[in-house]
């Protein structure tokens, strides 16, 4: 068992970066590349529970509020019936790779307004923990400023749900989330530690679809935060030979 499992790591990681390859030497954005065909609404299948009946759950509308946040936090939180329909999950992930792409490669964060931030790391897909954090602490805004540092999915079974309620934040509450790519914020790992069987499990018909615009969105977070030009907050460390003008200038569309 050992020697098969060990073989299997092996290979998987390999055809995942096999296409990580492929994309980062596209010239032009995947996003540009299918904007008109995640666009349309009709391109995703419709939907049905595990009783056959058609999609009965909320409709999501753009630009994102508060009100849609607790619409999507009370349909994650059920243990039933708790599939947003893939054409919105598509478009959240569109949106939130759109205005991502727009940002530098290091978040500017400020605790003029706020006189604190929030910094939290590592959910891996446990979305009762997200909720806890926000019940406790508060939905984010630009006087409750959040920083999530990378790895939102993996491990756990709920990947998913905790990356469609952090893009919805971002979307929705500007200058009150930041989000640090993470090392898990990556095909290859997503393929060995269980992402993308949790994404083709839940949306098995649009999986390739829905995928391909989440690399998208892994491609444009920015890599870190810099609180009162004073604070790094970065997934993984620094060295004694980290330079921020560097990072600064790296293009980060190519490193996904």
């Amino acid at each position: 068992l050992y020697n098969f499992f060990n073989a299997l790591l092996t290979h998987i990681p390999n055809a995942a970066a096999d296409k990580n390859r492929s994309y980062a030497s596209s010239t032009v954005s995947s996003l540009d590349q299918y904007d008109s065909k995640y666009s349309d609404e009709s391109d995703y299948h419709e939907e049905y529970d595990n009783s056959g009946y058609r999609y009965k759950g909320p409709q999501i509308n753009f630009p994102l509020t508060r009100k849609d946040i607790d619409v999507l936090i009370d349909l994650f939180r059920k243990k039933k019936s708790n599939r947003l329909h893939a054409r919105y999950v598509g478009a959240i992930l569109k949106e939130a790779a759109l205005k991502l792409r727009t940002l530098p490669n290091l978040n500017t964060a400020s605790t003029a307004i706020s006189k604190q931030i929030t910094i939290c790391g590592d959910l891996h897909g446990k979305l009762d923990d997200l909720l806890v954090v926000f019940y406790k602490n508060g939905l984010p805004s630009s006087e409750n400023p959040y920083v999530f540092n990378g790895d939102f999915v993996d491990r756990g079974k709920k990947g998913l749900e905790v990356f469609l309620l952090l893009l919805a934040c971002f979307l929705a509450f500007p200058n009150g989330v930041f989000l640090n790519r993470g090392n898990h914020e990556d095909s290859v790992m997503n393929a060995r530690y269980g992402f993308i069987r949790e994404v083709q499990q839940k949306y098995r018909r649009n999986s390739t679809k829905l995928l391909r615009l989440i690399d998208e969105v892994y491609r444009w977070l920015p890599l870190g935060t810099v609180i009162n030009s004073r604070v790094l907050v970065v997934h993984g460390g620094i060295s004694d030979t980290t330079n921020l003008d560097l990072i600064k200038s790296l293009d980060r569309g190519k490193v996904s």
